[in-house]
């Protein structure tokens, strides 16, 4: 798939890209943090490889196995979240998230950020 689209670039005009997670494996109970988030940042560069070349706004999302234990996310307080940590670095970019967007996604395990087309 990564080959293709960035073999396809240029005919496919793509604006924006959603990326909704669920990366690990499903073997739910046998993961470990780590090897969830390793998941998911290694995707990610695989992802910023691929779209390098490209000006393509991207909003990364965690999917529900994209936390450990599956399903439950840590906020006790800011900066607290094993995972969303990792996750802010590899996802701090002009593209994914700028370092405000990613304070508040470390924070509280959300973001926001605004959209327009790609003229």
């Amino acid at each position: 798939m990564l080959d293709f689209i960035e073999k396809n670039q240029s005919t496919l005009k793509t604006d924006f890209m959603t990326w909704v997670g669920d990366n690990s494996a499903h073997n739910t109970w046998d993961n470990t943090e780590e090897e969830i988030t390793l998941y998911t940042t290694t995707i990610t560069e695989m992802w910023k490889k691929t779209l390098a070349k490209e000006n393509i706004e991207v909003f990364p999302v965690q999917g529900n196995h994209d936390t450990w234990p599956v399903n439950v996310q840590e906020f006790s307080g800011p900066g607290q979240n094993y995972a969303i940590n990792h996750l802010k670095s590899a996802w701090t970019d002009k593209n994914w998230l700028t370092s405000d967007q990613a304070g508040v996604f470390s924070a509280y395990g959300y973001y926001s950020k605004p959209f327009s087309f790609n003229e």
